[in-house]
């Protein structure tokens, strides 16, 4: 399947606001598409998923047109500014810590690539994600949806893989650690409940969860939804009283 078909069927299979949202993390300069001119003024991450997903919006951003250095960080442009990294602001400032060295826990346990190891961003709907050259394909698929959809994904991977999910966030830069750079240096999905940051700053919904996929499982998960999803709804609803069969 292409990006554009997945993008298609992931929207109607879990019923989702907007569209699913391709990441790519640049890491040469020589992959940025020749196409593409950066963005300005500045945005934060979380801002350009949502023009992704609501406005069909393609952003190209390096370092200096991240206005969070927060998520700029998260994603490996740079490294984190004495605030950030000795846990002060969390602590200090917006108060989501008890104390200075439970903040700097929490900041160092944050899931991130190295710092510079991404160059530039491009984050775009789905269906318009880059396919030239093949550095700025793809590398992590976010959704952003209710917990009917999050709970689909889970299932689909569930249902290949088996064993238990592991959620991996903190309530806080949740689209960009949590969506973006677990999935990422990981290679495993991850669901995240959201963060203030994205809620204040890009309008995520209070009831909404975000969600994190690997490129390369994206095909496998749209598949598995594919042949699955419509049952597993029937069965909720009860308009079916087996799935597969009955026994």
């Amino acid at each position: 399947m292409d990006y554009a078909e997945m993008s298609d069927k992931l929207v109607n299979l879990l019923g989702l606001k907007g569209k699913p949202i391709a990441v790519s993390l640049i890491k040469r300069e020589e992959d940025i598409p020749e196409d593409l001119s950066e963005i300005g003024p500045p945005r934060r991450y979380c801002q350009m998923l949502q023009d992704a997903r609501f406005e069909d919006t393609v952003s190209l951003a390096k370092a200096g047109t991240h206005a969070c250095k927060g998520g700029a960080t998260a994603i490996g442009l740079i490294e984190y500014g004495p605030n950030l990294k000795t846990g002060a602001l969390y602590h200090y400032k917006l108060n989501k810590e008890v104390s200075l060295g439970v903040a700097k826990r929490v900041i160092d346990q944050m899931p991130r690539p190295a710092p510079g190891s991404t160059v530039a961003t491009i984050v775009a709907p789905l269906d318009r994600a880059p396919t030239d050259p093949d550095g700025a394909r793809p590398d992590v698929i976010v959704i952003m949806a209710g917990v009917l959809a999050a709970r689909r994904i889970v299932q689909a991977m569930i249902y290949r893989h088996g064993g238990r999910f592991n959620a991996n966030f903190a309530g806080i830069q949740s689209t960009c650690s949590d969506a973006t750079a677990y999935p990422y240096i990981s290679g495993n999905i991850n669901v995240s409940i959201g963060c203030d940051g994205a809620a204040k700053n890009a309008g995520l919904a209070d009831d909404e969860l975000v969600v994190g996929i690997p490129a390369e499982l994206l095909e496998e998960i749209t598949e598995t939804l594919s042949e699955c999803a419509p049952g597993w709804d029937d069965w909720q609803k009860g308009h079916i009283s087996y799935v597969r069969k009955d026994i």
